[in-house]
């Protein structure tokens, strides 16, 4: 009776029994709530995908929804070898290598001739659920396999795929499985006449299945993603000169027709029959373009995604030229293959020349760029004679990450290499941390920092708990998914003077909004210091200061963290940071006697903003 009550006036979805319970207490239970039905979720949420240890939104930003290829029986020969050998239980370093290199979502397509599908998919599917933290996209052409694998996994899945090839019945099949389920649909532009190849048979196949699936099957049209396939340009037939351009526009036009349903493709099949390092540099060219007409989900091997901002302008110009059939100056696909005929002997000698003759700052910069923590690691020893410690840091290497953020806002480079290059900042200054001066006079002024509730990006976090530690502050750090519970309990607890909220996701910053509100609804006045990739200085002024009467800074950089940190020491709440003058600028570079002195403040190049 007590929960029934629950469901009637609280609008619970969901009621049951722990291992106390029995059969008896359930069936009662079930009884007492027939006819009851839950009240209607409220809110706009995101749509997601979920593992059962961390959901994906299906709209990344910067997109895409990176879905890593290699857990693939027929694709990957790592994976293969080891599913014929029947070692499960190694398939799992296939999905974890994924995972580390920056995959939102893990495909696992385990059919192969002779095996059986459905067997294998129940197995593998059941372990990478307990082991692997990832969604799934569970992908393949058997019905039977597919609704084995979803009933192994928990969360909410992707299907890959849906499509008319074989008629509507198991067309609807498929359809009722993603609604019993509950899960999001991949829907492939092919019907009963074959594959959708160019635009409008790819927007018309499109919209037919997205009736289908809307009207007949009730599917939400943000749970569909479609792929309106592409086939190589790597041929030379003539029938795929325009493959690319076919593809790219589709998704423009049917993005347009309905903004709420996702895309994606199998981004390497644009180059299927080129050789495999050259295929490197035209996917990445194509997935830039895809991504720009509208594309919100890429199937790719995530450790071979070369980022675009690496290629050289020839090297994008020759992909291009291929990629839309530009034939001013000959075949394409021979110059194509003519300019990088000799990218696996030559690029690695290339770089290595060029990085020798770079300065030091050069060195240093471009190391960062490249999330190449190994060879950074090796190159500071030597660095932190030439250039002074805490110039490394506070010059050369925060420029370097402006730059990293300045290629990730504009879409030239995707979140995994984002983190690569954090990881590497946070590794350089980890091993410069000893050399950096401290403030002769330690700060009694306190922060609580902490990356908020659903975000575990903590290494722009730690960065900013270094080096305002290392400028004499005192930083209490809580973490990662830090509630605003957490942050209130230090406060409660020790004497804070300011609140630092980090985030990377673009949720994050409605989260920081809600923490501001349930200071602001506790009468909390205290200093609070905000900032993220994601956050931007429209959002604080339009939404986070209207919201709670306390001094708001918004922190675009870690020098922005110290000059607020400075001037809430002085009892100077003034947050505009937007133009630093001398004296703020001087606090952001520490000092320290050495043999070279550092610049004139007025000569270093400082982040902009």
């Amino acid at each position: 009776e007590q929960q029934k009550r629950f469901a009637d006036f609280d609008g619970v979805a969901l009621l049951g029994g722990c291992c106390g319970t029995t059969p008896q207490h359930i069936k009662a239970l079930s009884d007492a709530l027939e006819g009851v039905k839950p009240k209607p979720p409220s809110g706009n949420q995101p749509k997601a995908l979920a593992s059962l240890f961390e959901t994906r939104e299906l709209i990344q930003n910067p997109p895409p929804f990176l879905i890593g290829e290699r857990s693939n029986a027929t694709g990957s020969k790592a994976f293969r070898e080891l599913l014929l050998a029947e070692d499960y239980e190694g398939t799992l370093s296939v999905a974890q290598q994924q995972v580390r290199y920056g995959a939102h979502g893990i495909d696992l397509s385990v059919g192969f001739a002779g095996r059986d599908e459905t067997k294998d998919m129940e197995i593998i599917a059941s372990l990478y659920a307990q082991k692997v933290t990832l969604p799934l996209m569970l992908d393949s052409t058997q019905t039977r396999a597919l609704e084995t694998g979803l009933k192994q996994v928990g969360g909410k899945p992707i299907l890959n795929s849906v499509n008319l090839e074989d008629g509507i019945d198991k067309f609807d099949a498929v359809c009722r499985l993603a609604k019993r389920f509950g899960t999001s649909l991949v829907c492939l532009t092919i019907d009963e006449e074959g594959m959708a190849k160019d635009k409008q048979r790819k927007v018309e196949v499109a919209e037919r299945i997205y009736q289908l699936a809307t009207q007949k099957h009730g599917l939400d049209p943000e749970d569909l993603v479609f792929d309106l396939l592409t086939f190589t340009v790597g041929s030379g037939e003539e029938e795929y000169h325009t493959a690319a351009i076919e593809t790219i526009e589709a998704i423009r036009e049917f993005h347009a027709i309905h903004p709420e349903v996702g895309f994606v493709l199998g981004i390497s099949n644009i180059s299927f029959g080129l050789d495999k390092h050259a295929r490197e540099y035209l996917n990445s060219v194509f997935l830039h373009h895809c991504v720009q007409a509208g594309l919100t989900m890429a199937i790719v091997n995530v450790k071979n995604t070369m980022p675009i901002h690496k290629m050289s302008e020839e090297d994008i110009k020759v992909c291009e030229d291929l990629l839309f059939n530009r034939r001013e100056e000959g075949d394409p696909l021979f110059r194509f293959i003519e300019h990088f005929s000799d990218v696996k002997a030559t690029s690695q000698d290339e770089d290595d020349a060029a990085f020798a003759k770079m300065t030091t700052r050069q060195k240093l910069h471009k190391l960062l760029l490249d999330g190449d923590k190994e060879r950074m690691l090796k190159l500071l020893p030597e660095a932190k004679e030439e250039i002074p410690p805490e110039e490394i840091v506070n010059v050369v290497l925060i420029d370097a990450m402006k730059e990293v953020g300045e290629l990730f806002g504009s879409g030239k480079m995707q979140l995994p290499f984002v983190l690569q290059s954090a990881e590497t900042m946070k590794a350089a200054v980890d091993f410069l941390n000893p050399y950096l001066p401290k403030k002769e006079k330690s700060s009694k002024t306190t922060l609580v920092l902490g990356t908020v509730k659903g975000d575990v990006h903590d290494v722009g976090k730690n960065l900013v708990d270094i080096i305002l530690t290392n400028n004499g502050f005192k930083v209490i750090n809580i973490g990662i998914k830090a509630d605003i519970e957490s942050f209130m309990k230090v406060v409660e607890e020790q004497k804070i003077d300011a609140i630092g909220m980090s985030g990377l996701l673009v949720k994050s910053t409605g989260v920081m909004l809600e923490n501001l509100q349930y200071l602001q609804e506790r009468g909390i006045k205290l200093p609070v210091l905000l900032g993220g990739a994601a956050l931007t200085g429209k959002f604080v002024d339009e939404y986070c200061r209207p919201a709670y009467d306390g001094p708001i800074f918004y922190c675009k950089d870690v020098f922005d963290g110290i000059i607020a940190m400075s001037r809430i020491e002085e009892g100077n709440f003034d947050t505009d940071l937007g133009g630093k003058d001398k004296k703020d600028l001087d606090v952001a570079v520490v000092k320290k006697k050495q043999k070279k002195d550092i610049p004139p403040i007025s000569q270093i190049k400082m982040p902009g903003r």
